[in-house]
């Protein structure tokens, strides 16, 4: 089996935040590990790919209590901003997650999200 080319996935991001406006963005493991980031050099990519971790095992021990379904995605809406959370792949235990930081006045942010983790899971040889 081939290597996938780790080095696309900061571009993916980069793409990613150029449509959706966002600040900054992380792809991290469900454990927080940083994968791949996009982001100023000022921003704390690993506090993002920690927080994605905390936050998506959070969401879905909720989820499983309350019996919502499958987690399409965790929006946190600030007063200074938004961060949407989004699980994108799984491949045995281990899952990818994209956190995507933005200002508070974007609307429309599921479809670059969409777009960047059907991208990232042909990358890493993940099926859909």
């Amino acid at each position: 089996m081939e290597r996938p080319d780790y080095s696309t996935l900061a571009s993916i991001l980069e793409e990613m935040n150029k449509e959706g406006e966002f600040t900054a963005s992380v792809l991290a493991r469900d454990d927080g590990l940083l994968m791949a980031s996009a982001a100023s050099p000022k921003t704390n990519r690993e506090v993002i790919a920690a927080m994605s971790g905390f936050v998506a095992s959070t969401v879905e021990r909720m989820r499983d209590e309350l019996g919502l379904g499958q987690l399409r995605d965790i929006s946190v809406r600030c007063s200074m901003g938004k961060a949407v959370f989004k699980k994108i792949a799984s491949q045995g235990e281990q899952a990818l997650l994209i956190a995507a930081i933005m200002p508070r006045n974007v609307r429309y942010h599921l479809r670059p999200i969409g777009k960047a983790a059907t991208r990232i899971r042909h990358v890493l040889g993940y099926s859909d």
